[in-house]
């Protein structure tokens, strides 16, 4: 009986190599699938961003109507992202130039204006395995122009202001003003991953939103913000029908004072 048990036990175990062996194949069809979509695809997103462009702001609508996107940022932030005119993704794996087939450079492009300065931000998004086999993303501060109105809340500004000086010099006024500014979706270009708590609290999931969602289903979003607007000019439309029922049922009652309701 137990020979029997011990050979149950090796056939176990020779199943299980051969299955974890399969998954380590299958974890590689779908990476090459996966770069295989990516190389397929950019030229097609190459195509869509010069059309997009030509659409008044077609971002600003995609961000500001996304729960998710607008709830990881300020609220003052929403009315500098109508002036976003460009969102690219690119994956550097199509040409060899990754470590990991999931790295990618977000450009976010704002247009000319008069509230904040017009400029092409590129941010370098990389994947790191951790020891347990999970992925996270790092990236490194890149340089971004604030609006006029947010500066007196740039982080990296007032860090600059006090440098070199002991923070306990930093007024209450100016620390409230630092951990506003930390909120704000500019403090995002300055994300890093690795310094939790102590940077933009969201740098991750803003990405990850953007990339894997947004900037994939950017036509539906759009048609989707578009059909709720029209929806919404319908109840007004029907609302303003009903005032206007209202008003004839007033004018009867006055008319018919028997029928008012009782008190």
């Amino acid at each position: 009986m137990s020979d029997n048990h011990e050979e149950e036990g090796k056939q176990l175990q020779v199943s299980l190599d051969k299955l974890a062996d399969w998954e380590k194949e299958m974890n590689q069809v779908e990476k090459d699938a996966e770069i295989y979509r990516m190389k397929k695809t950019q030229p097609m997103y190459e195509k869509r961003r010069s059309i997009l462009k030509t659409v008044p702001k077609f971002w600003y609508i995609i961000l500001a109507e996304n729960e998710d996107f607008t709830d990881y940022i300020s609220p003052e932030d929403l009315k500098f992202l109508e002036f976003i005119e460009d969102i690219y993704v690119y994956y550097p794996i199509i040409n060899g130039e990754a470590d990991h087939f999931r790295d990618f450079d977000l450009t976010i492009t704002f247009g000319e204006n008069s509230l904040i300065p017009q400029q092409e931000i590129t941010k370098k998004f990389r994947t790191v395995v951790k020891y347990d086999g999970e992925e996270r993303l790092v990236s490194e501060p890149v340089e971004v122009q604030w609006p006029k109105e947010l500066t007196k809340i740039n982080p990296v500004a007032i860090k600059e202001k006090y440098k070199g000086k002991d923070k306990k010099e930093m007024s209450l006024s100016e620390k409230k003003k630092y951990r506003e500014g930390m909120r704000s979706f500019f403090s995002f270009f300055n994300w890093t991953g690795e310094k939790p708590g102590k940077e933009f609290r969201y740098g991750e999931e803003i990405a990850n939103l953007i990339v894997d969602d947004l900037y994939l289903n950017a036509l539906k979003y759009y048609i989707l913000a578009l059909s709720d607007e029209g929806d919404e000019e319908e109840e007004i439309d029907s609302s303003e029908g009903e005032e206007l029922d209202l008003s004839d049922d007033d004018e009867e009652e006055e008319e018919n004072p028997t029928k008012k309701r009782k008190l």
